[in-house]
């Protein structure tokens, strides 16, 4: 049986792919600078290679928000083909509310979108 989730319940999962954005483009603007400001080595190579571990970190997350707005798409499709983006999506969401306070604990404000997404995620695998 195919069942169509409702209009509210589909935006819920747009509502997911746009706190993981909001994650990514904050990085972008306020992790990426200011890293390699502190860390700014003296040696071109590590100047760059430096550089080229924060973009690809900063690519992670925006595959990380790729991978809701995937999700989002195919449950507009077929009801529940998005939700194994969405459990991964889940988890690392889940992964980074753990690491980040341990590692770095003076990011943890930084988590706020990362949060409300997986507690959205939560409330969206309940209504649908």
């Amino acid at each position: 049986m195919n069942v169509q989730p409702t209009m509210t319940q589909h935006w819920i999962w747009f509502a997911v792919a746009g706190l993981m954005l909001v994650d990514a483009v904050g990085y972008s603007f306020g992790a990426v600078g200011p890293i390699r400001r502190a860390l700014s080595p003296a040696e071109p190579y590590w100047q760059k290679r430096l550089l080229l571990n924060l973009m690809l970190a900063n690519q992670g997350l925006y595959l990380g928000a790729a991978m809701p707005l995937v999700g989002a798409v195919l449950e507009a499709h077929q009801h529940r083909a998005g939700w194994p983006l969405f459990a991964l999506t889940l988890a690392t969401c889940g992964y980074t509310l753990v690491s980040v306070p341990i590692l770095t604990p003076r990011d943890s404000a930084h988590l706020i979108p990362r949060a409300i997404a997986a507690v959205v995620i939560v409330i969206g695998f309940t209504l649908t």
